[in-house]
């Protein structure tokens, strides 16, 4: 089923973007990918952009209301295939949260992304500069092992 972009409401979003609230001192942006809504055109880009940055807000605020200054990103992609990525949300993303968030990103840990995942990872990296690249993790429940990922 495809929505239009007045069809993505907050409470649609809300069950694939959200806050984490485990009462950790450190805010996390939860992504669950299970069944995400895929940006079609450049005003649903920039809605689910938008969305996502304000969740990032919510959680920086947590964090500095404990006196941290950054926050986690954790990206569930368990079942989430390559052929769902479309790289131009990803770059707009990616240069809107650099751009809003420089120097907040604490770690980004990707949960069992599949293993054409991995390999679009190596696009999706040079969306992220040195130092963004360093912050990122990835962690499987099923003991894949993502070594090779960790070498820039």
């Amino acid at each position: 089923m495809s929505l239009s972009c007045e069809y993505i409401t907050d409470e649609i979003l809300d069950k694939y973007v959200y806050l984490l609230n485990d009462n950790e001192d450190i805010g996390t942006l939860v992504i669950d990918t299970e069944n995400i809504i895929q940006a079609k055109n450049d005003q649903e880009i920039v809605r689910i952009s938008s969305f996502i940055a304000n969740v990032a807000t919510k959680c920086l605020l947590q964090s500095q209301s404990n006196g941290i200054d950054k926050f986690n990103v954790l990206c569930k992609l368990k079942n989430f295939k390559v052929k769902q990525m479309n790289y131009k949300f990803i770059k707009y993303l990616a240069d809107i949260l650099k751009q809003l968030f420089p120097d907040k990103l604490n770690v980004a840990t990707l949960v069992d992304p599949s293993p054409i995942f991995v390999n679009g990872y190596d696009v999706i990296k040079t969306f992220l500069d040195k130092p963004t690249r360093a912050k990122m993790k990835f962690i499987s429940t099923t003991g894949k092992n993502f070594d090779r990922l960790m070498v820039d």
